[in-house]
């Protein structure tokens, strides 16, 4: 084989590993494994922009709901580096918040391997996502007192920047709306540029650090304000994604404005210890600490009042 020929195989062998690469990221593997076990009360196109995929969101209503209901409504972002991912990702929680008197909202936003979006536009996918369901509170049956928002790693990171109620790009300014409570788990959060801060730290948690540090600008950290939301955190001591002292150092400053901040450290737990892809017992616990946090602020019903209803 002469070295054009076999020049030319390499780039061709390069180019089809590629292109199933890209196949691979947009393989759904939660929509596969969650659709019939936790089917949505319906599935809306919340946002159709001209030449770009329909964003769609799965949406779970309670039993017994009706459109002139005042229900909780519980919005929850799915994570995977703002890169990949998938709505089905909360699907399981969803289902256990419905069956708890909430309106459960799982919106897709845009991500690089569908989208060849930026960071910036996946924030402002979510500052949208909250317009419409705020917009739609007639429709939904819900309550805009009782509106709680989270999410997971890139997922919570969308969240945090909707509880400081400002847009990162100053040309595209919030309208001020906080949501009654901040729900993370393993959300990816401040984006310290200090390479001092990353001692300890294993080689990927350094890696990751790195990448991070460069969207220092799209950190929601040094945004946070008084009125913030009460926050749950739920986060593993052994992620190599998100540091567990990042998340640390994000509650302290949270506590600094006054929030009240809820954090459960999970031993030995790594980045998405919380699907039940992963573990059914880290899924249940968190599951329980979601629920607890929200009823105990009247963000849903509790589990006992909705055994004796």
């Amino acid at each position: 084989m002469t070295l054009l020929a076999l020049s030319i195989t390499t780039l061709l062998l390069a180019l089809l590993a590629y292109r199933a690469f890209q196949r691979a990221l947009r393989v759904d593997r939660f929509k596969s494994r969650f659709q019939s076990l936790y089917p949505p009360s319906e599935t809306v196109t919340w946002l159709a922009r001209p030449g770009q995929r329909p964003l769609l969101a799965h949406l779970y209503k309670p039993s017994g709901w009706h459109h002139t209901d005042q229900r909780p409504c519980i919005v929850l972002f799915f994570g995977g580096a703002w890169r990949v991912g998938s709505a089905w990702q909360f699907a399981p929680f969803a289902q256990r918040l419905c069956a708890l008197g909430a309106v459960v909202v799982l919106p897709e936003y845009r991500i690089k391997s569908r989208d060849r979006s930026t960071v910036d536009e996946a924030v402002t996918d979510g500052f949208a996502v909250m317009n419409t369901v705020r917009e739609s509170a007639d429709c939904l049956g819900i309550d805009l007192a009782r509106i709680s928002v989270g999410g997971g790693s890139a997922g919570g990171h969308l969240a945090a920047w909707i509880a400081t109620a400002r847009h990162p790009n100053a040309s595209r300014a919030a309208d001020g709306f906080k949501p009654a409570a901040l729900l993370l788990f393993n959300p990816a959060v401040n984006f310290s540029i200090d390479p001092l801060a990353y001692k300890g730290y294993s080689r990927r948690q350094k890696f990751s650090a790195r990448a991070l540090a460069k969207l220092s600008a799209l950190d929601p950290m040094p945004h946070l304000g008084r009125g913030h939301p009460d926050t749950l955190i739920l986060h593993g001591d052994q992620d190599q994604l998100v540091p567990v002292d990042k998340v640390e150092g994000y509650a302290a400053a949270l506590r600094e404005q006054g929030a009240a901040v809820v954090m459960t450290i999970y031993p030995g737990r790594h980045h998405a210890f919380f699907n039940p892809t992963n573990s059914l017992d880290d899924f249940e616990s968190s599951c329980t600490n979601l629920i607890d946090f929200l009823s105990e602020r009247d963000l849903i019903d509790s589990p006992l009042e909705r055994t004796h209803s």
